[in-house]
């Protein structure tokens, strides 16, 4: 099923593993890695028969974060008399920002939940990779650091954006301006993540019991669950109280209802249909 560089991904049942792959470099996000990023979870999410995404790595580190020299603009070897000006300039570097923001993003906007699993290091652009996620694990020797105060820069694609919102604002600041590693246990205390185990072969085997766990559920109702959480976080009670009705009104599934309520009488496992396909218009011939 992969066909990926910097990703291995498989499939079980209606399980995805996405593994980081590159242990050596310590899964360092290369140019590679952002080119694959949004095609790997195009895939996932235009898989139907998906209902949960489990994000590891394999080495020593989840992720050590951006591979800087793969990111030089280039400019600085450009004659003084040909440089562009500072605006031009400036303007590459937002856009650039904003490229990578969105495909962070997508790691919130797929319909499936998405859980981290992190040993090691996770730091810089991993951490604003696991803050989009739905759920994150932890192993025993993990931390996690806003690295980017330590070479000079603020953060930019996602952290200072999503941290307030998953840990207390004074701690979040904390570690931004301070750049120190928050060790797992802390991690777990302040919220970052839901629980810590001991290995990572622990964190792995928790994380498949928790994905295969929600893959019983309605995967409309866990669509359902994740779009209205999110829209939540960002709009007002007001306007997501209305969004969560005309989503219900739109997608509440009688018959997914039906079939859960029957198991649960019968005492037997839920057996839902699977999500529609949706093909690409190459697919389609349009």
């Amino acid at each position: 099923m992969s066909k990926y560089s910097c990703f291995e991904l498989s499939k079980n049942g209606h399980i995805a593993n996405l593994i980081l792959n590159r242990p050596d470099e310590f899964n360092t996000m290369t140019r590679k890695f952002w080119v694959e990023l949004p095609e790997v979870l195009e895939e996932i999410n235009r898989d139907s028969e998906i209902r949960a995404v489990i994000m590891s790595s394999s080495g020593k580190h989840f992720c050590a974060g951006m591979d800087l020299a793969a990111f030089s603009n280039g400019v600085e070897n450009i004659p003084e008399d040909k440089k562009p000006d500072h605006a031009r300039v400036g303007e590459t570097l937002y856009r650039s920002a904003k490229e990578l923001q969105g495909y962070i993003s997508t790691l919130e906007e797929i319909r499936v939940p998405v859980i981290a699993a992190v040993q090691g290091a996770c730091v810089g652009g991993a951490l604003d990779l696991i803050t989009a996620c739905d759920i994150r694990l932890a192993s025993q020797d993990a931390f996690f650091c806003i690295q980017e105060i330590n070479i000079g820069m603020a953060a930019d694609v996602g952290t200072l954006q999503r941290l307030p919102r998953i840990i207390p604002d004074s701690k979040m600041r904390e570690l931004a301006y301070t750049g120190r590693r928050m060790l797992s246990n802390e991690a777990k205390e302040s919220g970052l993540v839901s629980d810590v185990y001991k290995t990572q072969k622990e964190m792995l085997d928790a994380a498949n019991e928790m994905a295969n766990e929600i893959a019983a559920k309605s995967p409309v109702a866990i669509y359902g669950l994740k779009a209205v959480m999110n829209y939540s976080r960002d709009h007002s009670i007001r306007d997501s109280l209305d969004f969560n009705a005309l989503w219900s009104g739109a997608m509440l599934s009688g018959k997914d209802m039906t079939e859960a309520m029957t198991a649960n009488i019968e005492k037997r496992d839920a057996n839902f249909e699977q999500m529609v396909d949706v093909k690409n218009f190459d697919e389609t011939g349009s």
